[in-house]
Order: structure tokens, then C-alpha cells, then sequence
């Protein structure tokens, strides 16, 4: 997963009412998706992005950075912090989703 860091510049798939791809910048970073501003985006799309009022949020996985604001140090270790939970937690759903192997002789007859 990419990490987001607000001011960003991101090119997003279009969307709902959108019919074109669209680039912005992040204002706020949430745990699956980013609430954008919409900075460029095709005239065909002018009378949604005004019905957004300019804002879009957008999953994570359908935005591409463009242009990275400076990381520092800290932001490199929450990236690292964040890519391992995320790998943790699809672990762990892998695991509880699988189906357990029944054998016939396993099942208990009370019918006797």
C-alpha cells in the first residue's frame, strides 16, 4: 500500500458522476481511502466537480502519487509501521477463512 502524506499531488481513477481520470492534492489521509482536493480534471467533468464542490474521496488503491511532499524519517518508519500491520491483518484474514477438512469417519453418528 502507498503511503499518503497531505500535499501530495495524486492522479485518481474516475468515479461515480466523474467520466475521466482526474489529479488533485491530498487534504487528509484516512485508513483506506484520501479526501482530495480536484485540481485538474477534464471539461466534460466541470458540472460534477462543482456538484463535489472540488473534494473527492478516493480509495487508496485507485490514486497514484505524482508528486511526493519531503518524507522525513518519521514518516519512512510510520510507512514501515503501517505496511506490516496491513500484511499482519490480511494474514490473519487469510487464516480465519479457510475452510477446516472434514472426514466421513470424523462425524459422529448419535443415530445408533
Amino acid at each position: 500500500m502507498t503511503y499518503f502524506k497531505i500535499g501530495d499531488v495524486v492522479k485518481a481513477e474516475k468515479f461515480g458522476q466523474l467520466e475521466h481520470d482526474f489529479t488533485g492534492t491530498v487534504e487528509k489521509v484516512y485508513d483506506n481511502s484520501i479526501m482530495m482536493s480536484i485540481d485538474d480534471f477534464d471539461p466534460a467533468d466541470k458540472t460534477s466537480v462543482n456538484e463535489l464542490n472540488k473534494r473527492a474521496v478516493v480509495r487508496k488503491s485507485a490514486a497514484k502519487i505524482l508528486e511526493a511532499v519531503p518524507r522525513t524519517d518519521e514518516d519512512r518508519e510510520e510507512a514501515a509501521k503501517e505496511e506490516k500491520e496491513a500484511k499482519e491483518k490480511a494474514a490473519k484474514a487469510n487464516k480465519s477463512t479457510r475452510k477446516r477438512k472434514t472426514t466421513k469417519n470424523s462425524k459422529k453418528t448419535t443415530d445408533k
